[in-house]
C-alpha cells in the first residue's frame, strides 16, 4: 500500500514538471513568449475582445512608423488592417519584477506595418502582472535595417 501511495504522489510531481503546454491559452500561458505569441495570434485571428482585454487602460504602442497610440488607438489601427500572416522570431524574456520585457523579431504580410518595409519588425513588449493576470502596457515596433 504504501509502494503504491508512493507512486501516486511521485506521478503527480512529475506531471507538474511537464514544462511549458504544448498548446498555450490565456489560463495556462507560463511565461512572456507565451504572452507575446497569444497577443499577435489575437490580432491575426481578429480576436478584437481579447486584444482589447489584454492591453493595459493606460497602453502606449508606437508603430514602425513612430506614430504613438492610446489603447483605444493601436486597437483601431490593428483592425483597420489585420496582418494576413505573422511570424515571431529570437523571442527574449527579461523579468523586471512585476514586468516582462520581451524582445522579438516580427515578420508580417498584409496589414498595417506592412508599408514599412518586407524586412521585419524589432519588437519590445512590456507586460506587466495585474491579479493573477498578465496585461501589455508598452509596445514599440523598429523596422529592421538591411
Amino acid at each position: 500500500m504504501r509502494l503504491r501511495i508512493t507512486l501516486v504522489v511521485l506521478s503527480l510531481l512529475l506531471a507538474g514538471c511537464a514544462g511549458p503546454p504544448k498548446h498555450p491559452t490565456w489560463g495556462n500561458a507560463t511565461g512572456g513568449e507565451q504572452h507575446e505569441q497569444l497577443m499577435w495570434k489575437a490580432i491575426h485571428d481578429k480576436d478584437w475582445t481579447v486584444v482589447e482585454r489584454r492591453l493595459s487602460p493606460t497602453f502606449v504602442g508606437v508603430n514602425a512608423g513612430g506614430q504613438m497610440f492610446d489603447r483605444a488607438g493601436w486597437l483601431g489601427y490593428w483592425k483597420s488592417a489585420p496582418p494576413a500572416e505573422i511570424s515571431l522570431g529570437d523571442l527574449e524574456v527579461q523579468p523586471e519584477g512585476v514586468d516582462m520585457k520581451v524582445t522579438s523579431i516580427l515578420h508580417l504580410q498584409g496589414g498595417a506595418d506592412t508599408a514599412f518595409g518586407p524586412g521585419g519588425f524589432r519588437v519590445i513588449s512590456i507586460w506587466q502582472q495585474v491579479k493573477n493576470k498578465w496585461m501589455l502596457t508598452a509596445t514599440s515596433m523598429t523596422p529592421l535595417q538591411k
